[in-house]
């Protein structure tokens, strides 16, 4: 199918207001692709609300939705165990585990969890002729896809960014602009093909964003 617009939407962490906000500016349709680039918990104060409206809206066939590493992190401090488990807490884990203690029986819980499990890591297209990479955090330079292991995918940072040399277009959050750009809260492009559009949802003048990778629009929150 031809669709539309190829939607791209970067980190949310909990802030369902500004994704509202931001949602309700694209008017998405059945004739739009849609592509959610994970961390829909931590942090914000609407954790829950977040991660339900992800597993509503994912089950249309016209959207995908990643894995973040903060996903994978509440993944393993219920399921798995490990350094990751023993991190979620004190990186904004607090505020999801609250939410879910208070709102959620065991059968809402386990749902959850298997959402999160069945997750897919990047998502592969071709538009116009090139090649799409879409993914949470980014890749390990000069390691094919089919290779690249989880915690590149979740967790990389600066070895993506200076080192990645590919063909393909990524289009990845996890790393906040304004980390990369001080008090830049608005996604940012590359030399390296690389577009970022993590702008801060959790923060106080963050904000999310939702690109069309198509005409190159840009939606952001109020």
């Amino acid at each position: 199918m031809n669709y539309r617009r190829i939607l791209a939407i970067g980190d949310i962490h909990g802030r369902f207001d500004r994704l509202s906000s931001v949602f309700n500016k694209i008017n998405f349709s059945s004739k739009d692709f849609l592509i959610l680039l994970g961390d829909y918990v931590d942090r914000g104060n609407e954790n829950l609300h977040c991660l339900q409206w992800a597993m509503r809206i994912s089950k249309l066939p016209n959207v995908v939705a990643l894995r973040g590493n903060h996903e994978q992190m509440m993944l393993y401090y219920y399921l798995l165990g490990g350094t990751q488990a023993a991190i979620w807490l004190p990186n904004g884990g607090d505020r999801t585990k609250a939410e879910l203690d208070k709102w959620c029986n065991e059968e809402e819980l386990n749902r959850a969890l298997r959402f999160i499990n069945d997750r897919p890591l990047y998502h592969k297209m071709t538009i116009g002729g090139e090649d799409y990479i879409f993914v949470h955090a980014g890749l390990k330079p000069n390691k094919p896809l089919e290779e690249q292991d989880e915690e590149s995918l979740l967790w990389i940072r600066e070895e993506f960014y200076n080192g990645y040399r590919g063909s393909a277009n990524i289009i990845c959050g996890h790393t906040p602009t304004p980390f990369i750009e001080r008090n830049r809260y608005y996604p940012i492009r590359l030399w390296n093909k690389i577009t970022l559009l993590d702008t801060g949802s959790f923060m106080r003048d963050g904000k999310i964003s939702c690109m069309d990778i198509l005409s190159g629009t840009i939606w952001q929150s109020d």
